[in-house]
């Protein structure tokens, strides 16, 4: 049998979960980070009846969980096995026709973060507590970390059950080869980039359109310092999963990080997992006998005690 096929997700779940999607959708907002930028984030709540828990989405730098892989797959299993499904689509998976400096200069590393703290504070109210789980993958998920540091810092309450982290902390050498990637594309679109912005294009699907961040972005991402103290105290059990053979966020690199949270008082909710086989995509990730969805179940096996 497919292992995909065997947790109720069939190989043409891509044909079927727009409309799958358009019946669960319960409403959309749009919430604002609350900074001087004031940046937008569209967030959509998809309900089903009885709902077994909340599955929160948080995708990566040039994608939405309109169209990221795992993001879909894990909506697709969500709604077809009692979950809701909230989705958070911050600037990080808008799309332009045309690069745009003006874009670009506000969408930077601290308004990502402050996005997402705002989007986590909205969703509190509509979430079932010691039922939900957040999912965030790359960049999504590295944003994710440090919202809740942030917030843990300041002492507001995190109220989520479970926190799951697909690949996060991508390596600074991984930043400094993607610059230089965006920009030898865009020599050879002959595309004239003065301001030295970074025109990032959908990664997933042939539609044309750029998505805008200057080079800091990267820089002050990768200088945001690792902070077990904090994540110690979100109050979440937490597991990170990184790809076998993810270059990006190599998994010795997420093994050492592991190694400190293992350190802190409350190491016992803390999990490292590695995906045989996976890349930084999770592309074929259903192929892993620990694949995303057996990961999602095995949440709900910790104690609801906090």
């Amino acid at each position: 049998m497919d292992r995909f096929a065997q947790f109720g997700v069939p190989d043409n779940f891509n044909s079927l979960l727009p409309d799958l999607k358009a019946e669960a959708l319960k409403w959309e907002a749009v919430c604002y980070s609350g900074t001087e930028i004031n940046n937008s984030t569209k967030i959509n709540y998809y309900s089903v009846s009885s709902p077994l828990g909340d599955l929160i989405l948080s995708p990566g730098l040039g994608t939405n969980t309109d169209i990221d892989p795992l993001m879909k797959m894990i909506t697709y299993w969500g709604l077809t096995h009692q979950h809701n499904v909230i989705t958070i689509n911050t600037f990080l998976g808008d799309f332009l026709p045309m690069p745009s400096k003006e874009i670009a200069e506000r969408n930077t590393y601290p308004e990502f973060i402050a996005s997402l703290k705002s989007s986590i504070k909205f969703i509190e109210p509509y979430s079932l507590e010691n039922k939900n789980i957040l999912i965030g993958h790359s960049t999504g998920a590295t944003g994710v970390i440090d919202a809740l540091n942030d917030m843990t810092d300041k002492g507001e309450k995190i109220n989520l059950f479970s926190v799951m982290l697909f690949a996060p902390w991508a390596s600074a050498q991984w930043g400094q080869a993607f610059k230089e990637i965006v920009y030898k594309r865009c020599e050879s679109s002959n595309f004239n980039n003065p301001n030295k912005i970074l025109p990032v294009t959908n990664m997933f699907n042939n539609h044309t359109g750029y998505m805008n961040i200057m080079p800091q972005f990267i820089t002050d991402m990768d200088n945001m310092p690792f902070r077990p103290d904090l994540m110690n105290n979100w109050g979440t059990y937490t597991t990170i999963i990184a790809g076998e053979c993810d270059k990006k966020a190599k998994p010795e690199d997420l093994q050492k990080k592991f190694d400190e949270l293992k350190k802190q008082p409350n190491h016992s909710r803390f999990r490292f997992i590695v995906l045989p086989k996976a890349k930084h995509s999770f592309l074929s990730i259903y192929k892993n006998n620990q694949c995303a969805i057996s990961l999602i179940q095995s949440q709900k096996k910790f104690k609801k005690g906090r």
